[in-house]
């Protein structure tokens, strides 16, 4: 009789962790009044998020996660004849985005796992009018820093958004990644993207948020699809803010395993990129050697994101999982030399 094997998610970025406790303490609590519409504004929300990041209700636009907001943006904040500038090797729904809604996209080619704001400044132009970046960088888990950052919002036009998107901030360890609240200060045409689907453990009930000026803001609001946020993730929302202990777990747990798996996938002879996220990427000599991987890490159980589904080939990522699951990927790799 065959043995089953168990399986292990590896390839969505999701928390091994699972969800937040006082978020589904909360989801339990409010699910006998799911036959009732959720409010025009999540105002209880709004506010838990201004506090936490220091800013103003009115500075926040709350959305069915944060691709809403990528797809407003591309949709509504720009004219048909203006541009999307990105990279190459980052989150494809900047490129989908600007594609479904008519946009053109203009592709910064990145010769490193790095996103270096110095080759999109070489590619904006008079028609430039939403540059998008994740930071850190899915699927390199590489980071923009600070320096960087605040060069580039000093050298373009006010009139162009520069979006960050800032999915697993949660994440990051390394103090050069930039204080993008204290920038949007002095630089009003940046928005920041955040969302609760990777260290909150929400990923299934779609919600995010973006930080912006309140003008940009207002107009955010004016047409995203009312009621687009459902109740249980409201309020979901407001309980995982407030479990500043599961946040402090998930991200010490990220931050042991992410060094380890580093440590010891290195140690064996794999080109694996040092990350600021909760995922590794693994770039290969050639697609063959990256597909042989792939299989053998899934007949494993191992399920792991081969990149070739986003457009990126010859590379994997392989989301940080459980301690169980983090060292079957390394005893695999280890029998793949």
């Amino acid at each position: 009789m065959k043995t089953q094997i168990e399986s292990y998610r590896l390839m969505s970025n999701e928390n091994p962790l699972g969800p937040s406790p006082k978020a589904l303490s909360a989801i339990h609590s409010f699910s006998e009044k799911i036959h009732r519409y959720p409010g025009w504004v999540p105002k209880t929300l709004k506010e838990k998020l201004a506090t936490l990041n220091a800013v103003s209700p009115e500075n926040i636009s709350v959305s069915s996660g944060s691709y809403e907001l990528i797809n407003l943006i591309t949709r509504f904040l720009m004219n048909k004849n203006e541009e999307v500038l990105t990279f190459d090797n980052t989150f494809v729904a900047y490129y989908l985005s600007a594609k479904r809604n008519r946009r053109k996209c203009v592709i910064s080619k990145m010769d490193s796992p790095h996103c270096n704001l110095k080759n999109l400044k070489s590619l904006q132009n008079e028609k430039t009018k939403a540059i998008f970046f994740a930071n850190p960088n899915n699927p390199t888990g590489t980071i923009i820093n600070h320096d960087s950052l605040r060069e580039l919002l000093s050298t373009i036009p006010k009139t162009v958004f520069v979006v960050s998107d800032e999915a697993y901030i949660e994440y990051v360890t390394d103090v050069s990644y930039p204080d993008t609240i204290q920038l949007q200060k002095d630089f009003p045409n940046l928005i920041i993207l955040r969302t609760f689907s990777k260290i909150y453990g929400l990923a299934g009930l779609r919600l995010g948020y973006g930080i912006a000026s309140k003008e940009i803001v207002k107009k955010l609001d004016q047409v995203r699809i009312l009621r687009s946020l459902n109740a249980l993730a409201e309020k979901a929302g407001e309980a995982a803010i407030d479990d500043i202990e599961y946040v402090e777990i998930s991200a010490k747990h990220n931050a042991t395993e992410r060094e380890n798996m580093y440590r010891e996938i290195a140690s064996l002879g794999y080109n694996i990129i040092p990350s600021q996220a909760n995922f590794l990427y693994l770039p290969f000599e050639n697609n063959d050697r990256k597909n042989f991987i792939y299989k053998q890490l899934g007949d494993q159980g191992l399920m792991v994101c081969d990149l070739a589904d986003f457009g990126h080939n010859k590379s994997l990522r392989i989301s940080i999982g459980t301690i169980e699951a983090n060292q079957k990927v390394i005893d695999c790799l280890g029998k793949l030399i």
